[in-house]
């Protein structure tokens, strides 16, 4: 996708602007190409706990057509590049936000990069970063280690969030523009302190196609985006040793089937 912008922040101090790079449209044969996803969880209270247990992939356009992750990487680490200041009331963008009765998470208008963290590095998919509706924000989300398939969630089902694939250096592999109106309907919804009633949840998933990140930035850029309110995990991938160890079984069957073919026609 080539986006080509400089975004200029609103809520600035007059005469100064944040100007985003103009993005490129990503490295030569790394795409990010957008799958959708079933979510398995517990809890039924929209105001309290919903522990995401596994997901399995249900898109025939991605190599990972029913596939189920059951184990995720989280976002370990974050660094805010710009988030519109938070003055009180529903002024600002991203903050930390979180079930009425959920005991996971955290609750915080003034978003630093360790509440991000708070919010988004667990499992309860009712713990969240709400988004004022014309807030725009920039932040880097780092997560537990490198992988090329991500799971995000949305309360309210109708919002925009520019999500950026970046190397280690920063440069951007890939980027997609994330619209949560056309996403599946996650099986639940979330009441929130921010939010006074149950809204729908929905889920899209995005495949980095040809290669992995820990890094993703993601963006929002005042009321054209309508304020995403999102949760974002990743698909853990096997350790060195369970790699190693399913080769040498796949190589076994291989030698095995080889021998016994062998036998048959002798």
């Amino acid at each position: 996708m080539n986006i080509k912008r400089i975004l200029t922040w609103a809520g600035l101090t007059a005469g100064t602007a944040l100007a985003l790079f103009a993005s490129p449209a990503g490295a030569a044969g790394i795409s990010f190409a957008p799958f959708s996803f079933s979510t398995s969880f517990t809890g039924t209270n929209p105001r309290g706990n919903i522990m995401l247990n596994s997901v399995t992939t249900t898109d025939s356009l991605t190599a990972a057509l029913g596939s189920t992750y059951s184990s995720f990487s989280l976002v370990s680490g974050a660094n805010i590049i710009h988030n519109d200041l938070w003055r009180g009331g529903d002024t600002g963008a991203a903050s930390s936000d979180m079930g009425r009765e959920a005991t996971i998470g955290v609750r915080q208008e003034l978003a630093t990069n360790e509440s991000i963290v708070a919010s988004l590095g667990n499992l309860n998919l009712n713990s969240i970063i709400d988004t004022e509706d014309r807030g725009s924000f920039i932040i880097d989300l780092f997560f537990d280690q490198a992988t090329d398939r991500f799971f995000f969630w949305e309360r309210g089902m109708n919002s925009k969030m520019l999500v950026q694939a970046l190397d280690d250096l920063g440069n951007v592999l890939a980027e997609y523009l994330l619209d949560s109106s056309t996403s599946n309907y996650a099986g639940f919804g979330i009441d929130t302190h921010e939010i006074g009633y149950t809204q729908r949840v929905g889920a899209q998933g995005l495949w980095l196609n040809g290669a992995s990140t820990n890094r993703l930035r993601v963006i929002a850029n005042g009321a054209a985006f309508n304020g995403p309110d999102f949760k974002v995990a990743a698909a853990a991938v096997p350790e060195p040793a369970t790699i190693a160890g399913t080769v040498l079984a796949a190589s076994a069957a291989i030698a095995a089937r080889r021998k016994r073919k062998a036998q048959a026609e002798a």
